[in-house]
Parts: structure tokens; sequence; C-alpha cells
């Protein structure tokens, strides 16, 4: 059953021309890795200036933990992590499923 992952990051205000350079970098590790391709959105009204949603779609649960058990375990993912120090915010999943 597919499964959707919704991550909704909040970027620190002045910080987001350096989080979308990182984020270039990862999405081509991403991509190394196996890990789905992701749509990412930004916010246009409202009150969530400087927040990003991404989406990525699943096959199922099991393919997700998969692929991220090999995403957490990855050398060169650990040590590209700690960039985003003092760039991130928040950062917050959510899992959705299709209706029967």
């Amino acid at each position: 059953m597919k499964v959707i992952q919704q991550g909704t990051l909040k970027i620190v205000p002045g910080k987001m021309a350096e989080y979308m350079q990182l984020e270039e970098k990862r999405k081509a590790m991403s991509s190394r890795l196996g890990m789905p391709p992701e749509r990412v959105y930004n916010c246009v009204s409202g009150d969530m200036a400087h927040t990003l949603v991404y989406e990525i779609e699943w096959d199922s649960l099991a393919v997700m933990e998969t692929a991220l058990e090999k995403m957490f375990a990855d050398p060169e993912r650990q040590a590209f992590v700690s960039k985003y120090d003092g760039l991130i915010v928040s950062h917050e999943n959510e899992y959705y499923m299709p209706m029967p």
C-alpha cells in the first residue's frame, strides 16, 4: 500500500539561500542512495514564511523502512547532516495512506 511522507521544515530567517545550496547536494546523495524523487513546495500566503513542504511517495512502509535504514547508515550522509545545524528551526514528518 502506498504511503505519502510529508515533511514540513521551517528555515531560519535569512538562511534560505544557504539551505537551498545544501539541498542540491542532499538531493544528489538521496538519488545515489535510491530514494524516490520528492516534490518541494514553498508557502505563498499565510504566516508560514521560511517554510518548505516536501512530499515523497513510497510504494509501502516496508520499502520506506529499507530505504531509510540505508540512508541513515551511509557515512557520507552522516557527515553531511551536521551542515544543517543553525539553518533549520524545526522539521516534522507526517505519513499518509490512501483511504480504502
